[in-house]
Order: C-alpha cells, then structure tokens, then sequence
C-alpha cells in the first residue's frame, strides 16, 4: 500500500468489519442518509454513481477486455462491500439492512460489451447514457461493472457503477483503488477462485431485532444532540445570531430548464480541461480551484442559456455536495449540499469568478458554523413507506416544476489522483465520473481530477438538456476567454 496525494492506491486487503451487527447473518441497518438513496428511486430517478475509466492495454496483449475481466473478479472477490445485499425488515420498522453474503457470482457483475464497428465517442456516450438509466437490481450486490471494447483508438472503457447508498464519492474511490496500481506489473494478491454459492436469506426475527435496536440508536442519537443543538442555535438574539445565518443562508433559484419532472433516459458527455492552465487562473485571480470550476460551469451554462433565450435575469444557483465525513472515518454516506450562487447575471467573465469566490468564502464559513446541525441518520420507522410515498408524490404532482427551485443543477469536484495510474498492465488514461439527476435538477456536472487533467462528466436528463456536449464546448471556451484575461 502507497500513499498518493492523500489517497490510498494499491491493492486493498480485506478487512473485518467490527460495525456489524454480531447475529449470526451479520447484518448492518443502514443510516437514514443511507437509506435515503433506496427511498428517493420511488420516484423514478435511480439513485446510483458510476465512473468511466478508459485504459491503454500494455503492447502484445491480445483480448484485454479478458484479461481486465479475469484481474477485476481476482481484486474484487476478497473485499467485503461487493457481497452486500439489501434485505427489508417485517413491517417497515426500520430502514433497510445490509446482509454479508457468504459468496457472490462475480460473473453477473462483471461484464464484457463491444461497441459496433465505428466505435467513436458519441457511441461511447450514447452507450453510457443508456447503462446509466438501467435501476440495479435489489436481488443482488448493488454494484457492477460493464468492460466496453471496441472503441476506434484502440483502448478499452470501465463503466463502473454502485448505488449511493452503498458508497458515496469519496468512499467510491477507496473502493477503485482495489483494483488499481500505481506501477504497470500488477501487485500481487492472495491466490483462490471466486465463490459462486448463495447465502441463505436472513430471519425476520433478526431482521426485526437489528431494525428496532438501529432506531433506538438513531433516536437516543438525535435526543443526545438536542442540548448542543439548541444551545448553538440560541447563540444571540443580535445580527449574528445562528437563527439569522440560517435564515439568510437559503436562497431561492430562478426557473430554467433543467427545473422540471424528469423521465426514465439519460444523456451523459465528457471532456478533459488542463488543471495546470485552471492552477494558473486560480493563482493570478486569488481563487481557488473549485472557484474557477464554478466560473467555468457558470460561464458554459450562461452561453448555453442565452442561445435558446432562456437565461433568467437572476443568477443560476448551483448545489455544491460537502463532505461532513471525519477524517479515518470509513462507511456509508457522510455528505451534505450547499448552495453556490454563479453569477450568471454579469457580462464579464471576472467579474463572475471574482463573485464566486465572494460567495464560495461565506459558504465555507456557513458550513463550519452549521456542521453540527446538519443530520445525516433519522429514524427508519415507518420510513420505507412514507419517505417513499412523498418520493411519489413528488414525480406525480410535478411538484419540482410547482414549488420554488433551492438549485438549478448540482456541481461536485471529487479530488482525484494526481499520478498515472494502472489496471490490469494497462495504463489508466482518463477517469471521468457519472452522477445522478432527479426531478427539479436535470443537470449534474462532476469532475474529478486526474494527473494533469479536469475530467468531466455531465449527465442530464433528455428533458432539461437533450445534448450535454455543448456544455463540454462551452467549458473550454470559459478557460480559453480567463486564460487570456491572465495575458492582459
């Protein structure tokens, strides 16, 4: 194991699992938050994540896509997480558990896909639009992976996908760094063939008992927080009172396109930008690099927006997702969202980045005076049947296109490695991500960076934005007008 860039990349070695539950099915209740994900696909929007990995195979391997298959299922058997399977407690008393399967069929997971004969990149995207919009079976392990060959240059592309309730982005990229390498020969690992058996479904009797002891948790939890909670929230009745932050911490979002109800197909686009040329805007305008990520998605939604005569007179809102995970804290989800104004209103392109860094220095401190009221667990009783009924209702009633919008898209930068990495013998040459829509917020653009590049990965819903690509072409040409704004 090496460490790079403040993550860990290397082969990963299984380990005990000491936050299961010690009846004999080994079963872990998930968090609300958690839960939340599984809830939220009652309304049509599948909840999972995904990246693309495109890897250059080493010279006179024939069939990569093969031998990539057969390394996956050697890295992945031994880890625990890829044998969790969902089971529901009687009668709704909590959230949903997760059940360590003895064995699972890698086979089922892991799979090989030919692109037609042109093998271009539209068809690339086009396919993963296509996969991405597929909900993942509950039956089974709430991951997989699709090895797409036949692409014109010659590489090979990993649509890698799990659903957010078993992984949120940070802990997704502990999950890849299993399989991958910071050296072309692979590491070694632990010899022995991949199990194929099936476990025995868990008890109700120890479905109940671990779903009712999760909810006492989860209540005795929030009444702990209720003192701090309310001795923070009383901290002044003056004008820096928590109670006046919060309130003047929301703001309201214009309506656009991408606020409206969306359907079951997806359209997903990618694009690689220079993070030294995005460095050199961060350091001549004082910014940071998210700073000038948010300038640039502002600016490719602004040229975007005034095409179609749709830009609104006040400023798009962007939903920023923030990390409340402790450091060394592993699991589940630990993520919040805040919103990030984008200056869509302004003309000058530094003018907009010189706005954002404003308001991206006030959300930082939001988020720190905030971080301990923010929950991330509740209660799961009764949960699987309202949360899920208001998920519902939510599509049913357009409710996204009725009630005043919090955001107009989600934008999230996941910190990513910053040396070559491998797979397989093969070279890793771009790693771009696949996020989620759902009804109200029909855009999501994240990126990840990777060596020198901004990986991109837009997905959208056909609905909101029925080509995601012309934002790609927008970004670079948000980079090239801050980039001449450095030379004057």
């Amino acid at each position: 194991m090496q460490h790079v860039a403040n993550q860990t990349i290397g082969y990963a070695q299984p380990d005990r699992l000491p936050e299961w539950d010690g009846l004999a099915t080994r079963i872990k209740p998930l968090s609300g938050l958690d839960a939340l994900f599984l809830y939220l696909e009652s309304g049509g929007t599948p909840m999972h994540v995904a990246s693309v990995i495109r890897v250059i195979p080493p010279k006179r391997v024939r069939q990569f896509a093969e031998v990539l298959r057969q390394h996956l299922m050697a890295r992945l058997e031994p880890l625990p997480v890829v044998r969790r399977v969902l089971e529901e407690p009687p009668m709704a008393l909590g959230h949903p558990v997760w059940r360590q399967c003895e064995a699972v069929d890698l086979g089922k997971h892991i799979r090989i896909r030919k692109l037609p004969r042109a093998g271009s990149e539209k068809q690339l995207a086009s396919l993963i639009g296509r996969l991405h919009a597929q909900p993942m079976s509950r039956e089974r392990p709430l991951w997989e992976i699709i090895i797409i060959d036949g692409l014109a240059d010659g590489s090979v592309a990993l649509y890698m996908k799990s659903h957010h309730a078993l992984v949120d982005g940070q802990a997704g990229m502990q999950l890849t760094q299993a399989i991958l390498d910071i050296e072309p020969k692979p590491a070694q690992i632990p010899s022995g063939q991949t199990s194929t058996g099936k476990a025995q479904p868990s008890k109700p009797n120890d479905l109940a008992k671990a779903a009712l002891r999760a909810a006492a948790d989860q209540f005795g939890h929030i009444l702990r927080g209720v003192p701090d909670g309310w001795r923070q929230l009383q901290g002044g009745l003056g004008e820096g009172s928590v109670w006046k932050r919060l309130r003047d911490s929301v703001w309201l979002a214009p309506r656009t396109p991408f606020n409206v109800t969306i359907g079951d197909k997806r359209r997903w686009a990618f694009t690689s930008l220079s993070l030294s040329q995005v460095k050199r805007v961060a350091k001549n305008f004082e910014a940071s690099l998210n700073d000038v990520v948010m300038a640039l998605v502002a600016d490719a939604l602004r040229g975007y927006l005034i095409r179609r005569r749709l830009l609104p007179d006040d400023a798009l809102i962007a939903a920023m997702p923030v990390s409340l995970r402790s450091e060394g804290q592993e699991g589940g989800n630990e993520v919040s969202m805040v919103q990030c104004p984008l200056a869509t209103d302004l003309d000058s392109p530094v003018e907009r980045l010189r706005a954002i860094v404003a308001a991206t220095r006030e959300i930082k401190g939001r988020v720190n005076a905030f971080r301990g009221l923010i929950p991330t667990d509740f209660p799961g009783v009764a949960a699987p049947i309202w949360v899920s009924g208001l998920s519902q209702l939510w599509k049913r009633g357009k409710l996204s296109e009725r009630l005043p919008a919090l955001a107009n898209l989600v934008v999230s930068n996941v910190p990513g490695p910053r040396v070559p990495l491998y797979i397989a013998g093969g070279v890793i040459s771009h790693f771009h991500p696949v996020s989620i829509v759902t009804h109200g917020l029909g855009l999501n653009i994240t990126l990840l960076s990777y060596q020198d590049s901004l990986e991109f990965g837009i997905v959208s819903a056909p609905e909101s934005m029925p080509k995601p690509e012309l934002i790609c072409d927008g970004l670079h040409a948000a980079l090239a007008r801050l980039m001449q704004e450095c030379e004057t």
